[in-house]
C-alpha cells in the first residue's frame, strides 16, 4: 500500500486556503481616510443605567419584544419611554 505524497508548505489546491494579497476595498472600492483637519464626529454620551428587574406576563413580554423588533429599538428604551409616560400621566395637577 503506498502513501499519498506530502504537500510542502505553500502548495495548496484549495483556493480558500491561499492568502488573498489584494488590497482591501471598501464601499465603491475607494477607502477614505479622515483627514487630520476633520475631527471624527463625537458620539453622544450613553445615559447611565442601573439594573432593574421585575416579572411580567409572558404574552406581554412577547408583544414587547415583537414591537421593539419591528420599531428597531431596544427593549430598555421602550421601557424607559413607557415608565416616563406612566409617571407623567400620574402627576396630580
Amino acid at each position: 500500500m503506498s502513501r499519498k505524497p506530502r504537500k510542502t508548505p505553500g502548495q495548496s489546491h484549495n483556493p480558500a486556503l491561499v492568502p488573498n494579497r489584494e488590497p482591501l476595498r471598501v464601499g465603491d472600492g475607494v477607502a477614505s481616510v479622515p483627514s487630520a483637519a476633520e475631527p471624527a464626529p463625537a458620539k453622544p454620551p450613553k445615559p447611565k443605567r442601573v439594573p432593574f428587574g421585575s416579572y411580567i406576563d409572558p404574552e406581554l413580554q412577547k408583544e414587547l419584544r415583537i414591537a421593539c423588533a419591528v420599531d428597531g429599538i431596544e427593549i430598555r428604551d421602550a421601557l424607559d419611554q413607557a415608565l416616563r409616560q406612566w409617571l407623567a400621566d400620574r402627576q396630580v395637577p
